[in-house]
């Protein structure tokens, strides 16, 4: 079987969701700093509008794998092949940051006295978890879908028309275990955090998958053109778009008057419009992708593939810069405030970054700790993540 043709354009798509990612970081605390001022509603939305992120990678993972592992042999060579590729480039590295931020939380937290066996369990737990620091559940929920795989890939093999209903039975298995666990939570028989299970991004995986198997038939409308809109796809994509502005921006106004109004209203609101934003974001990310991408020559464009192509070390360091800025004491009105907010975003944005394209440029190890180097642009080239 041929190798499949590489899409550049993912990088530009995982350099947006990289850019989310940090927004929400960087403006994690702003939720309780600003509450009762003028500022708090801009914060708000740019902390819970971007919160299509984790779901985009999720998404973008089932994408990939689907893309590159269709139409290959599910054999044990293969299989091996793909869980040594993932041993070296996902969970060496988690292992690696879950280390660094078990020290650093130790430091900061004065806690360097406790019994060598509690220390132990701890950092157990926090490998086991995800939770050595508050970005990495996304390294376990992957682990999880990894495991998953295989399975998902054997069926959509066997039954490839199966890929058709695939976001569909995605979908009512989360939304199945979204209800079950709001009800088992609320009598309470367990309490558990559904955010680190895989079941929970379930639709954006499969919905991946789907476009994935499809993707020949599919491109078509997913590049934004002068053709594409001649051709009539206009009114879709303009449909598309006002739908995904407009639950983002109802998610966020939920939000708002939780915050502000003490409004109770059913948990699933939040839920519902927060899927369905993050699921038209992975299309709408998709097509923007395509449309940034342009000529390839552009800086813009050429920024945004190296920040996508650098975005897991990215993911991964960022939050350790954001931690020691804002070690910095800021002084100030609004103005000043809202000015270290976004140096906060930069310094983690633009520091990671730096720093993840220097080691891999000049240090051969450096998939220990940033997983697989950035790939060189060819003609033909199979995507892997």
């Amino acid at each position: 079987m041929g190798q499949k043709e590489r899409i550049p354009q993912l990088d530009i798509f995982r350099a947006i969701a990289i850019l989310a990612v940090i927004a929400i970081h960087a403006t994690s605390r702003t939720l309780a700093e600003t509450l009762d001022t003028s500022m708090f509603h801009p914060f708000l939305f740019i902390n819970k509008f971007s919160q299509f992120a984790v779901p985009s990678f999720v998404f973008l993972s089932g994408f990939v794998l689907f893309y590159n592992y269709i139409d290959r042999p599910l054999t044990g060579k293969t299989l091996g092949k793909f869980y040594s590729r993932r041993l070296i480039y996902i969970i060496v590295p988690y292992v690696v940051f879950s280390l660094m931020y078990f020290i650093l939380k130790m430091t900061a937290g004065h806690t360097w006295g406790l019994p060598m066996d509690e220390m132990a369990r701890k950092l157990g737990k926090y490998l086991l978890t995800g939770t050595a620091y508050t970005h990495l559940y996304y390294i376990i929920i992957i682990i999880q879908f990894y495991v998953l795989f295989p399975l998902m890939l054997w069926c959509l093999q066997k039954v490839r028309r199966l890929a058709v209903w695939a976001p569909l039975i995605g979908l009512l298995l989360q939304w199945g275990f979204v209800l079950l666990n709001k009800y088992m939570t609320n009598h309470g028989y367990w309490h558990l955090s559904k955010g680190s299970l895989s079941i929970t991004y379930f639709s954006y995986f499969l919905l991946g998958a789907a476009i994935a198997v499809y993707y020949g038939t599919l491109k078509k409308w997913l590049i934004l053109s002068s053709e594409g809109w001649l051709s009539g796809k206009g009114p879709g994509w303009i449909a598309l778009w006002v739908l995904w502005a407009a639950a983002g921006i109802i998610h966020v106004e939920l939000w708002f008057n939780n915050y502000t109004k003490k409004t109770v209203i059913n948990s699933l609101w939040y839920e519902g419009f927060s899927n369905v934003h993050a699921l038209l974001s992975c299309i709408v990310l998709m097509q923007l992708s395509f449309l940034l991408y342009g000529t390839g020559r552009r800086v813009v464009s050429r920024m945004l593939i190296s920040i996508g192509a650098c975005s897991f070390g990215i993911y991964l360091l960022h939050p350790a810069l954001l931690f020691l800025y804002r070690k910095i004491p800021f002084h100030g009105g609004s103005i000043a405030y809202t000015a270290a907010i976004a140096g906060g975003w930069l310094v983690a944005l633009l520091g990671s970054w730096v720093v993840v394209a220097f080691v891999f440029r000049y240090l051969k190890p450096a998939w220990v700790v940033f997983g697989s180097a950035p790939q060189k642009p060819q003609k033909k080239q199979t995507y892997s993540l």
